[in-house]
């Protein structure tokens, strides 16, 4: 099936061709673990669930209605009524105007400590987690 892989190594966006196999997307984003993350409709971007982690991050890309910066290689696929995977609605002329290469360093996370009205869990439910802060970089960091 069609999908739509950004390299933000490389700043390239291109169709590539996947199995159905979600092992596939392990090797087309080079990680061990992914996650998903929802853009318009049934579509998604697949992004390295530890690319924030990694020992020196420093390739990133902003797709336009998303409000983080992604780390790493994203995958563009689609969604069936069944939860499959699909080839990707959005085209990749879409792709490539809302995708920014972005040159950043992540400097540290931020604690997030605050309550929400969720709406399954009720008013006062607790939010912990982290938020990560970026600075913009230059390009003889790349060394």
């Amino acid at each position: 099936m069609r999908a739509i892989l950004i390299d933000p190594v490389a700043e390239t966006v291109m169709e590539v061709e996947h199995n159905g196999d979600y092992r596939n997307i392990y090797d087309l984003i080079d990680c061990e673990t992914f996650t998903v993350v929802g853009i318009d409709n049934d579509d998604a971007i697949y992004v390295d669930d530890e690319g924030l982690l990694k020992d020196d991050p420093k390739h990133f890309f902003m797709f336009s209605g998303y409000a983080q910066p992604l780390a790493g290689k994203g995958l563009i696929l689609g969604t069936d009524e069944e939860g499959n995977s699909v080839s990707p609605i959005i085209s990749i002329e879409e792709v490539i105007e809302r995708v920014t290469f972005v040159r950043l360093r992540l400097e540290r996370f931020d604690d997030i400590s605050c309550t929400i009205d969720h709406p399954l869990l009720g008013p006062d439910t607790p939010m912990i987690g982290h938020r990560p802060v970026f600075s913009m970089r230059d390009k003889e960091d790349d060394n």
